[in-house]
């Protein structure tokens, strides 16, 4: 590890700007010896060296050193801050430790510190990834209750919590009330609550949500069209979804290389393979290169239809980028010669995939 040599002419402010920079790349090793080194050279560790500390170790699951370097801060009269409390409780909410949560929640009321907004939204992140929103809705409204004003992203946490377990009519509640205390749903919000209802497969109130975007002029991502195009074909409206894809540039958008792998999918799915190849050809006229997941899934769609010979295009292309072929393409490559044309559909693709046929004639 490169260090300065000169420690005599090191103070706090040096340190700790070392020990951010390591933290930062998670080099926990080198964040502790020079934790090390300060002591050694006479500097006891501030407020914001352990917080450093405290938040790295947090951060990588490292729970019972993070609390020792805690009890380190009260041993030598340091006054823990709630950064120091928000580090520790993230870390605790990350491993499912909740008992500690509440110990730790307890002790910052106990020292006169507020939780603020990062605290609440922490608690109720973890809380709703795991399944517990009606425990994430009461943080909420302790929020609420202890005056810090909920911001968007407190909104759009517990709307996701609701639409994970599949409460839509909570996450929708919870929208109407953020227009009526005069907070402006983002984006994320709608695209959250269209998500939602699409995976329930309730497309109609999908399209409401899409609507009132629209209406509030709230300008979609590329990533709300990806939702509603995925959904609407999913539930057989190929020609709404279609609508939706041309209406993408009169929003100031492009679609991208999801948008194009959806449209061209269902494409492959009802057979219009030349409309499918046409596509294909226009995404990448319009500067938008496919990816080794869009390409991988072409050629599985193909060779599910029994389409070798566009399929063996494709592969050239995966070749050609220097991708390669997933598991589950190379599975299906495989799974041709069970047909009994290995030999035919060897003609078909290109040399170097000859091996997946003769594979199953071993």
């Amino acid at each position: 590890m490169l260090l300065p040599t000169a420690y005599c002419f090191m103070d706090h402010y040096v340190y700790n700007i070392l020990i951010s920079a390591y933290a930062k790349e998670e080099m926990v090793d080198e964040v502790m010896h020079i934790f090390t080194k300060m002591r050694q050279k006479g500097l006891n560790p501030d407020a914001v060296s352990y917080g450093t500390v405290i938040d790295l170790l947090s951060r990588i699951g490292r729970m019972d050193d993070a609390m020792s370097q805690f009890a380190q801060i009260i041993t030598e009269g340091l006054a823990p801050d709630i950064i120091v409390f928000n580090s520790l409780i993230s870390g605790f909410c990350s491993c499912g430790k909740w008992e500690k949560v509440h110990e730790l929640f307890s002790e910052m009321l106990d020292r006169g510190i507020c939780p603020d907004r990062v605290f609440f939204n922490t608690v109720m992140d973890h809380l709703c990834k795991n399944g517990r929103v009606m425990e994430a809705q009461d943080v909420f409204d302790l929020m609420v209750h202890m005056g810090v004003k909920p911001f968007v992203r407190d909104y759009n946490t517990l709307i996701h919590g609701y639409c994970l377990v599949g409460k839509m009519d909570e996450g929708r509640k919870l929208l109407d009330n953020m227009f009526s205390i005069g907070l402006k749903p983002d984006d994320f919000t709608y695209s959250i609550l269209i998500d939602g209802y699409s995976k329930k497969g309730r497309i109609d109130d999908a399209l409401i949500i899409v609507r009132e975007m629209l209406d509030g002029k709230v300008k979609p991502s590329i990533i709300t069209f990806n939702i509603m195009i995925g959904a609407l074909l999913k539930g057989g409206r190929k020609e709404e979804a279609k609508d939706l894809f041309d209406g993408i540039w009169a929003k100031g958008l492009v679609p991208d290389v999801v948008t194009y792998s959806l449209m061209i999918q269902k494409l492959i799915e009802e057979g219009s393979l030349q409309e499918s190849d046409d596509l294909f050809i226009s995404m990448e006229k319009n500067g938008c290169a496919a990816d080794s997941q869009m390409l991988n899934a072409i050629v599985r769609s193909l060779l599910q239809k029994g389409e070798v010979p566009r399929a063996g295009t494709y592969l050239s292309k995966i070749d050609e980028r220097r991708f390669t072929p997933e598991a589950s393409t190379a599975s299906l490559l495989t799974a041709l010669v069970s047909e009994g044309k290995g030999q035919e559909y060897k003609e078909l693709l290109p040399e170097k995939y000859h091996s997946f046929l003769e594979q199953g004639t071993d």
